[in-house]
């Protein structure tokens, strides 16, 4: 994702496009319980959620960085092996885990459990193999874990050209960047890693531009302009009823308009925003299916999502990509996210069922736009590079779906932001309080 400052804040350039109005969410009624987790009152809701503690340092790159990219570069996640082990993700496409009896209490675990360098970094587009960021293991029984992955893949391969920087300024990797979701499994409780093949099959969803071929591969336009595409930071996977589901963040460019003879070569964005994708099986890559409107949803393979962002009054908000957990007491889906250009606040939003969702409006978390999240700078609040992240150490099951009331807040620094050295990334957590009403 980031890799070393430049990121997916350029979507703060893009134009929001939402199919989606935000209703009234997190209210009486629903029954979206996940799997067969007991109801709580359906009267319950959220009031507020607030920082309730300091923020406290959980990988500090000064004496845990077991390589340059052992940094975090997406949403933390974690998991419980069978024995009762915690362990907290730290992802990269050199992805590493820290370890302990809970989310409290973590050290470093300095033997790699993906390596992209190693194990992927297949050139050929079709291959879908290239660089693997761990974006959520999910178990069913605390050893087999399967996983979405954010995968990249650069135009540039083909030609030969990646170390280039290109006229916008930005490294042609950027601009010719394609994301896909893949799937990997691990059979050992996530010490270790691999594609998880399924009939010839590990791709999740692949709707990104294809460039082999191309008449913009062939006029090497990523060396004028952004042109990525693809759906990118996919969240933890989290169980509604029969599906497995998760979000992530889309973007589709209209590549006919491109005309280098012209000066045109950047493909404008014509869809872009938040997709929610599901699955009754996570053990299979096939048979996604993505989320259209009201409960209606298709194979991904038709490449028809629907696409929507947090809203405040009557008004999309740029919002970079999320992460979701259900609260327990009020039997809802709480998301968070932060906003390009915006507050410095993390901002939350719920709805009682992804199945059927209806989103309630963006909230700030009270606290965090006065939080210093960031010693050596100072900085204080969080911006989309922070890549905020809500879990629970009292969450039942393997997964940290849950949350009952006290989460934790989860959080990476960025380095880049006051030119500072952006591999001397820390992960903090603020302990957080959901008061109900």
């Amino acid at each position: 994702m980031t890799r070393c400052g430049a990121h997916m804040a350029q979507f703060s350039a893009f134009g929001i496009i939402s199919s989606f109005f935000l209703m009234q969410a997190c209210s009486s009624g629903g029954n979206s319980t996940p799997g067969n987790v007991p109801s709580a009152p359906a009267t319950t809701t959220i009031a507020q959620i607030q920082v309730t503690g300091p923020a406290v340092k959980v990988f500090d790159h000064t004496k845990d960085q077991q390589q340059p990219f052992n940094i975090p570069d997406s949403q933390i996640t974690a998991w419980r092996e069978a024995d009762g082990t915690v362990n907290l993700m730290i992802p990269h496409k050199e992805n590493y885990r820290m370890r302990g009896p809970d989310l409290e209490h973590l050290t470093i675990d300095p033997h790699e459990i993906y390596s992209s360098s190693q194990s992927a970094n297949q050139i050929p587009e079709d291959l879908y193999n290239y660089s693997h960021w761990l974006m959520g293991p999910y178990s069913l029984d605390g050893q087999h874990f399967y996983s979405l992955a954010h995968s990249e893949w650069y135009a540039c391969l083909l030609n030969g050209n990646c170390a280039l920087i290109g006229a916008n300024g930005l490294g042609v990797t950027f601009n010719s960047w394609v994301n896909t979701v893949d799937s990997l499994v691990s059979a050992d409780g996530g010490a270790s890693w691999q594609l998880n093949v399924v009939s010839g099959n590990h791709v999740v969803a692949n709707p990104g531009y294809y460039w082999t071929g191309s008449e913009a591969l062939a006029d090497e336009i990523y060396l004028q302009a952004l042109n990525h595409t693809g759906i990118f930071g996919p969240t933890r996977v989290i169980k509604e009823g029969n599906y497995y589901y998760a979000i992530g963040y889309y973007i589709h460019r209209d590549f006919t308009k491109i005309d280098p003879a012209q000066g045109i070569y950047m493909a404008p964005v014509d869809k872009t925003g938040y997709v929610l994708m599901r699955t009754n099986d996570i053990t299979n890559p096939s048979g996604w299916q993505a989320w259209i409107t009201g409960s209606t949803y298709e194979p991904v393979s038709q490449q028809n999502f629907g696409v929507f962002l947090p809203q405040q009054n009557g008004k999309s908000l740029n919002a970079p990509p999320p992460q979701i957990v259900f609260d327990m007491n009020a039997q809802c889906y709480i998301l968070v996210h932060t906003i390009y250009g915006g507050s410095n606040a993390v901002n939350y939003m719920t709805t009682k069922s992804l199945a059927n969702p209806s989103w309630s409006e963006s909230t700030p978390i009270l606290g965090t736009a006065k939080l210093i999240t960031d010693p050596a700078g100072p900085v204080q609040g969080f911006n989309d590079s922070n890549y905020p992240s809500i879990l629970d150490t009292n969450s039942s099951g393997f997964n940290f779906e849950f949350t009952t009331g006290s989460p934790l807040l989860f959080y990476s620094t960025f380095p880049g932001q006051y030119g500072g050295d952006n591999l001397a990334r820390d992960v903090y957590r603020v302990q957080l309080s959901v008061t109900y009403q």
